[in-house]
């Protein structure tokens, strides 16, 4: 089946100046940035720890995202009930031919097919780029999950189904259902959950990988030296962050730190490059919640690490990836 075109194809380096790089999505032929924002603190809910987010500021860091070059952007339903879907589609009216829009959703089929209407809504667009299964929903086969995403398909509600927190046997049942162009596990220097079976599924069926949470929600900027650094919201609970854990990732931040001076670079940047430097991986997903978040993420692209330096940070995360308890996810949660 050919997927349906909602418009036409992103625009390439438009307006303004550009400075991320383009690869393939999936199959589908279409060049994405090897970059992806997202959208999730847009949806302000979890995110109110340090300082409240403003939509105002929100929609100046998409479009400043959009004028960069990066050309996709992925939010979800459940990112502050339908919130950030909202200020997504706000932020790209009049810009909609740059972009392809993701969201995700997770259920029952009927479900499914509730949260795509709402989706389109809230975007104020008529059909949905990718459409991704947010997380696989327990007691509902994957076949019947994916079908529902196959009959949206179908119905011209989305263009390509992509996956999130899958595990390698939920992904084996999703490609034997339809054609699944991404997938989107949580991935980053310490988090390696999906490294060695994820992965190389997605390279042998040509499934772009585009992780989330690859500064770890702040941890692999530098930005929190101790647990009493850490704000009072979704990242309190994250793994990484817990006592006898961050300690033990401070310490590889600041040789990742030194590595990235080296380069000229920021501990950030150099974060991302070792991202897109593990095999298997697309364009990983930067949570930027302002403008100069953004400008500083942006120089984790057109460079690398080198070889020996990759291996170094890649051997101490996994040490400490060893330690985690990865049966559910990376603030203790899992679907009912």
């Amino acid at each position: 089946m050919v997927a349906p075109k909602c418009h036409g194809d992103p625009v390439m380096r438009a307006r303004g100046w550009s400075v991320v790089e383009y690869c393939k999505l999936g199959r589908t032929g279409l060049d994405v940035s090897v970059l992806m924002l997202g959208a999730w603190s847009y949806g302000r809910a979890a995110w109110e720890g340090e300082r409240p987010i403003e939509d105002e500021e929100s929609i100046r860091t998409i479009q400043a995202a959009l004028d960069a070059g990066i050309n996709w952007i992925d939010t979800a339903a459940g990112y502050g009930d339908g919130h950030s879907e909202r200020v997504v589609g706000e932020a790209v009216k009049g810009r909609r031919d740059e972009v392809l829009l993701a969201s995700k959703a997770m259920g029952t089929p009927e479900v499914i097919h509730q949260t795509i209407d709402k989706c389109l809504k809230n975007m104020g667009i008529d059909c949905v780029d990718l459409y991704q299964l947010h997380y696989p929903a327990r007691g509902v086969p994957v076949a019947d999950q994916v079908g529902a995403m196959v009959e949206l398909q179908e119905a011209g509600k989305i263009r390509f189904i992509g996956v999130s927190n899958f595990s390698l046997e939920e992904h084996q049942e999703a490609v034997e259902t339809a054609r699944v162009e991404t997938s989107q596990p949580p991935f980053n220097v310490f988090w390696r959950q999906y490294e060695n079976d994820v992965l190389p599924l997605c390279i042998e069926h040509d499934i772009s990988v585009i992780p989330y949470s690859p500064l770890a929600q702040g941890l692999l900027a530098g930005r929190f030296r101790k647990v009493e650094d850490v704000p009072e919201d979704i990242r309190a609970r994250n793994k990484l962050m817990a006592p006898g854990i961050l300690e033990d990732c401070v310490a590889v931040v600041a040789r990742l730190e030194e590595i990235a001076q080296a380069h000229g670079r920021t501990v950030a940047q150099a974060a991302i490059a070792w991202t897109l430097q593990t095999p298997g991986i697309t364009a990983p997903i930067i949570g930027c919640r302002r403008p100069e978040q953004l400008a500083d993420n942006l120089g984790g692209v057109g460079w690398r690490l080198g070889d020996a330096e990759y291996r170094e940070i890649a051997e101490a995360g996994e040490v400490i990836s060893a330690k985690l308890d990865l049966s559910d996810n990376m603030w203790g949660w899992r679907p009912i």
